[in-house]
């Protein structure tokens, strides 16, 4: 008996680390992608800067022409200029904010990194409903496009109508329509989110405290949608829900 608890100790602690590597390695690749995407703006903002002051500098030679004989189209070049610089400003204004924007977000990253070896995983959850994953966590190939896809929970495979239950305890912050996952509903649980959507029928309302196994809906059709993020981050980081189930 202690070997096997032993085994099913050590197994967990393997999963738990497998999980924290993998939000480590999200927050690294978004590190790296807005990196990217500094360099860029910034190489942007950088060659707006240089026409600017061509421009600028064309601009002040206009306002400064006399008037001689045409007095519209001395105007008329005014006005041009006073367009071109008015745009120009808008558009640095346009990249510089989105500067100010990308470096905030690198510092949140990297907070947020800090954070992965203190936030609390979850190690042991009910599956809300009984039946094989049909579609697992991670990437996939679209079977049409042949596109590379990111899912970010798993589906899994169930009778219309099914009772889907609560993963956990918790209160239900969200019940209603999820964009490309029919019904569903949103739970907090402390320290991570679950997210049970593909619902046909939803059987809590908004802010209610669920306890792991109370009935939270009935399955829209043959699958339904589980998700779980932990609280790092402004939106969670999500993790693979399917190691949780089987311990």
């Amino acid at each position: 008996m202690w070997r096997a608890s032993l085994i099913l100790l050590a197994l967990s602690t393997i999963a738990l680390a497998d999980t924290r590597g993998g939000l480590t390695q999200q927050l690294a690749d978004e590190s790296a992608a807005i990196d990217s995407a500094l360099s860029s703006v910034a190489e942007k903002l950088a060659l707006a800067d240089v026409e600017r002051t061509k421009r600028l500098g064309a601009a002040y030679r206009a306002k400064q022409e006399p008037i001689r004989k045409d007095a519209m189209a001395a105007a008329r070049r005014r006005a041009a200029a006073r367009m071109i610089v008015h745009r120009d400003l808008a558009e640095r204004a346009l990249l510089a904010d989105e500067l100010a924007q990308l470096k905030a977000a690198k510092t949140r990253t990297t907070d947020d990194a800090a954070l992965v070896s203190q936030v609390v995983l979850p190690e042991d959850l009910a599956r809300p409903a009984q039946g094989s994953i049909a579609r697992k966590f991670g990437t996939l190939v679209h079977e049409k496009s042949k596109a590379t896809l990111s899912r970010r929970g798993i589906d899994i495979e169930v009778e219309a109508k099914s009772p889907i239950i609560a993963p956990a305890d918790g209160i239900v912050r969200y019940a209603g329509l999820i964009r490309g996952l029919d019904k569903g509903v949103i739970i907090d649980h402390g320290s991570f989110f679950t997210v049970i959507a593909k619902l046909g029928e939803i059987a809590v309302p908004i802010g209610v405290p669920v306890k792991r196994g109370d009935r939270v809906g009935r399955a829209a059709r043959h699958r339904t949608y589980v998700e779980v993020r932990v609280k790092v981050g402004p939106a969670g980081l999500p993790i693979d829900p399917e190691p949780l189930f089987a311990r």
